[in-house]
Parts: structure tokens; sequence; C-alpha cells
């Protein structure tokens, strides 16, 4: 037996959290489930190891090595399983002929390997859902959530075409902000790369025959020359220390209350902080709009959208409306009450409930705060390029007279 902690939710929305004990992560999944508990959190406690992947109701011999390749299957890969699976099964394919078939054309090897697992367990008598639960890097729990509604309303195939849509939308933003980075960061590194070339052999050859004079180096170039000694002295040291630094930040960030600090200070930057608002609140609302578009209800949606946030402090504010709407109170009166939540979301939601219309009303909620956030980083992806060649400018400019100068005071010697 082993101990696993868990948190989550019990019939009447209300927040539980503790410990059980079970012979495997799935026999304590069914006990909470049982006892009318949903579970966001299942994890073997302190000291346990957690269930192997290869366990009795995975027939097939590949079942160990799923779970250690699930961090590494692209999102690409995901999207174009979750709209193949949908087309066969809208075409009327039984479940377990189509994760044979995707399985046999997959390319990607870890991949492979995950959905083979899959295709045993299911084989094995195991739900889809809960197959997709052992690996939650791979398929996440939006996901395995709609497919669970898909399984107990007979429309997993709808069910999975809404969430290729969701996936690819979110695969497509993504991109996006990566493709917008590129330009800066070749900036960055080139800036880097002259910075180096400069300091560490165009700097020393000009000063070493400056030296040879017996005079003294201008203040800039003396300055510049410490610097380069100290870094190419102690360099290890600045390694140790930001090591330290980033050692430090990583386990305050494990605590409880350093993650909410540091999720307060993230919402409420001056620059950054609307976006990272607005990041969360289309998550929270395109997520909630496909889980209300397939039926589910609004408590239970509220409860699996809570667990796709990356904020606490969005997510305490969540576990706060679950708890009032429990209560019969307005989702969107208990979100206008937290300092998260701006009025325009708000708004279009208390729109939604009154006109029946609330999963229309998070889609358009998520658009509106998808095409603010897009414009907004478009906007700062388009000032921080001009920034950058600014500042890497001034700072070869500092060396290139660093230099020149004790050029132009060697010349003076000579005549």
């Amino acid at each position: 037996m082993a101990s696993y902690r868990y948190s989550g939710f019990d019939a009447g929305g209300d927040s539980v959290a503790g410990t059980l004990e079970a012979s495997s992560e799935r026999e304590a999944f069914d006990r909470l489930s049982g006892d009318g508990i949903l579970p966001s959190r299942l994890e073997p406690a302190a000291g346990e190891e957690r269930e192997s992947a290869a366990s009795p109701i995975a027939a097939g011999p590949v079942a160990a090595a799923g779970a250690a390749a699930a961090g590494r299957v692209p999102m690409a890969a995901r999207v174009l399983f979750v709209r193949e699976l949908a087309t066969f099964l809208n075409a009327d394919v039984p479940l377990l002929e189509a994760l044979g078939v995707l399985r046999r054309q997959e390319t990607h090897a870890a991949f492979q390997r995950i959905l083979a697992e899959v295709h045993d367990r299911v084989a094995g008598g195991e739900s889809f859902s809960k197959a997709l639960q052992h690996h939650p890097k791979t398929f996440p729990m939006l996901l395995t959530s709609m497919v669970r509604v898909g399984e107990t309303a007979g429309t997993l195939g709808p069910v999975l075409e809404q969430m290729a849509a969701w996936m690819e939308h979110d695969e497509e933003v993504r991109v996006e902000i990566r493709n917008a980075m590129a330009y800066p960061l070749m900036i960055l590194t080139l800036g880097i790369v002259t910075v180096f070339v400069l300091v560490s052999f165009a700097l020393p050859r000009i000063t070493s025959i400056f030296e040879g004079f017996g005079t003294t180096l201008p203040l800039p170039t003396r300055m510049l020359m410490a610097v380069a000694r100290f870094m190419g002295h102690w360099w290890w040291i600045m390694l140790v220390l930001a090591g330290a630094a980033w050692a430090a930040a990583r386990g305050a960030l494990r605590t409880p209350a350093g993650r909410r600090a540091f999720d307060r200070l993230s919402m409420r930057m001056p620059v950054f902080g609307p976006l990272v608002r607005r990041a969360a609140i289309a998550r929270f609302a395109r997520a909630g709009a496909s889980l209300l578009a397939s039926g589910v209800p609004l408590l239970d949606a509220l409860k699996v959208v809570r667990d796709l946030l990356p904020n606490t402090m969005l997510q305490a504010s969540v576990d706060q409306t679950i708890a009032r709407v429990t209560r019969g109170q307005s989702l969107a009166r208990t979100l206008s009450e937290t300092p998260w939540f701006p009025a325009a979301a708000t708004h279009l939601l208390a729109v939604g409930e009154r006109t029946g219309r609330l999963g229309e009303m998070f889609d358009r909620v998520a658009q509106t705060f998808e095409r603010q956030m897009r414009a907004q980083i478009k906007v700062l992806l388009n000032l921080l390029a001009p920034f950058m060649i600014i500042l890497l400018a001034g700072l070869v400019g500092l060396i290139a007279i660093s230099i020149l100068l004790p050029i132009f005071q060697l010349t003076k010697l000579m005549h």
C-alpha cells in the first residue's frame, strides 16, 4: 500500500485535500470518485514512488516506456491524433480499432509508445478517459475531462473535434509568439557575440601595444579592462551566484507563500501584468466555452478550468466563485467582486447568464481577450527590437571608444 496526496472538490463544491492509502494511483482515483470527490491533483506522498506505467491493467509490453517519454511529444502530433481520432469516430469506426490504426501510423517514437499503452489499457477494459489520465503531460486535464463527457453522453467524436480546434488555436498563439521573438533573439545573440569578440580579442591586443610605451591608459579603457579581467578570472563565481539565485528562486516558487507572492507580483507589474492577466482570462474563457458547448454543467466546468489556470491568485478567485455559485449566486457578480476579472469580461458573462447563452459569452470573452493579448504582444515586440538595437549599439559604442582612445593617444605620442 502507498500513500497518495489529493486535492479537489466534494459534491457540494467545497475544496478538499488530504491523503489516503491505496495499492495504486488508479485505485486511489476510483476511491475518491466513489466518495463523490472530483480530484484535481493526485500524486504520491513524500517518499513514495509514482506508480509504474506498466500496471496490471496495461496489456502490452510498451507500458513502461510511455510515461517517461510523455513530456517530449510535440503539440502538432497531439493535435493531429485528436483530429484524426475524431474523424474515425464520426465515421462510426470503433474506438479500439481507431486507436490501433493511429498507433501504427504514428511516426513519433515516444508518442507511438504512449498510444500503444493507451490502446492496451482500453483493450483491457479501461475507459478511454482513464487511459489518457496516465499521461497528464501529453494529454492535458481539459482533454481528459472532455473525453469523459463525450463517453458519458455518447458524443465522443464531436467532443474530440472541439478539442482539436481548441488545441490548434492554443498552438497557433504559441507559434505566433515564438516567431515574433525570433528577430529580437537574433539581435541579442549577434550583440553578445560582437561584445565578446571586441572585449576578448581586439581590446587586449591594442592595450598591450599601448602599455609597452609605459603610459597610462585612458580611464574608460582601464575600466573596461578591469571588467574583462574580472570576468576572465572569476567567471565561475558569476556562474555559481547565478546558479544559487536560480535554485533559491525555484525553491521559493515551490512553497505556497512564494508562489502566491510571485503570482501576485506578475499580475500587478506595470507593463506585463495586464498581459499576464489577459492571457489567463482568455485561457479560462476558451476552456469554459469548450466545456459548456459539450454539455458539461457550469460547476463541473469551473472545477476543470480552475486547474488550467497558471496563476494561484486566479485559482483562488475561481475557488471562491465555485463556492458561491454552488449556493446559487451569480457567476458574473462573483467574478466582478474579485480584483482580477475586468468589467468587460464579467459584463459579457452577465449577459450570457440572463439570456441563457453563457457558453457563447464565454467564447466571446475568449475572443476579446485573445485579440487584446495579441495586440499587446505585437506592440511590445515591435518596441523590444529597437530597444535592444539601441542598447547593444550603446554598449558596442562604449567598447569602441575604449579601444579607439588608446589608439588616438598612441598616435599623439608617436608624433
